[in-house]
């Protein structure tokens, strides 16, 4: 799933277009899938479309695995947002939360003292 905030209608055809490519579609068959015609598909992806309904904004963007989410103005990222951002190999991983109950806890500190 892909989230960037303050998309403008090309970024969200750049972000189409990569989302079409990693599905394995043509614009032929996203527009097949979808309704939205083939030229206007290219020009979504391209940045020259001026301007798209949301309903042909949502049928292509479901054509390829992609979902809108509205917000209000100013909302700030939540952990979901972050976990599911994209890592790169250079970056350290991403820490993940783990509820340990206090008997688990002490036997692996246990555990850990004997090593």
């Amino acid at each position: 799933m892909l989230r960037i905030s303050n998309m403008n209608l090309a970024e969200l055809g750049e972000a189409f277009r990569h989302a079409r490519m990693a599905a394995n579609l043509t614009q032929q068959q996203v527009a097949d899938i979808s309704g939205v015609t083939r030229g206007r598909i290219s020009m979504f992806e391209t940045g020259t479309l001026p301007e798209i309904g949301a309903v042909k904004l949502l049928s292509l963007f479901d054509a390829v695995g992609l979902e809108l989410i509205a917000r209000r103005a100013g909302h700030q990222r939540t952990l979901d947002d972050v976990l599911i951002e994209p890592t790169h190999s250079d970056e350290a991983p991403l820490r993940q939360r783990v509820r340990v109950r206090t008997g688990t806890l002490q036997r692996l500190k246990t555990t850990e003292d004997k090593s």
